[in-house]
């Protein structure tokens, strides 16, 4: 069980999660689960299922907290390594940090389901019918 899919351990739950601390909270559920289930045919999609369901539930708790806040909810920024081919340092930060907070705006304004459906299918290329099973939603629905 050491070798477990690349995708588990760094992107689901980030990606559907709002800092990491949380995904890493999903991703160690997640895991937890994994250990005691009784013999899984196909374990990244299991992991891939139980982490989106995760994160939906997580996030409908974070949207009934985040009503009683006053302020604009926004994640907390993730650092990432400089890139080495970048042309100017300064504008790829620049542009880095404008996509980044589009994103998210974009994100904020999704229910949890429809927030799990976009990155399970655009970033990970799931099929909709599988997103569909996932978020318990009819394919039609999550497209």
């Amino acid at each position: 069980m050491t070798d477990l899919p690349g995708m588990y351990q760094s992107r689901p739950a980030p990606a559907g999660e709002g800092s990491v601390a949380e995904a890493e909270d999903v991703a160690d559920e997640a895991y937890s689960r994994l250990v005691v289930a009784d013999a899984i045919a196909d374990v990244t999609g299991w992991l891939i299922t139980v982490t989106g369901r995760l994160c939906i539930d997580r996030l409908r708790s974070a949207d009934r907290q985040r009503r009683a806040y006053v302020g604009p909810w926004l994640p907390e920024p993730l650092l990432a390594m400089p890139d080495a081919n970048a042309v100017d340092p300064a504008d790829r930060v620049t542009l880095d940090d404008s996509v980044r907070l589009a994103l998210l705006v974009v994100l904020e304004q999704l229910t949890p389901a429809e927030r799990t459906t976009f990155v399970l299918h655009d970033l990970f290329s799931i099929e909709f019918d599988h997103v569909a099973e996932i978020v318990g939603r009819s394919p039609a629905a999550c497209r």
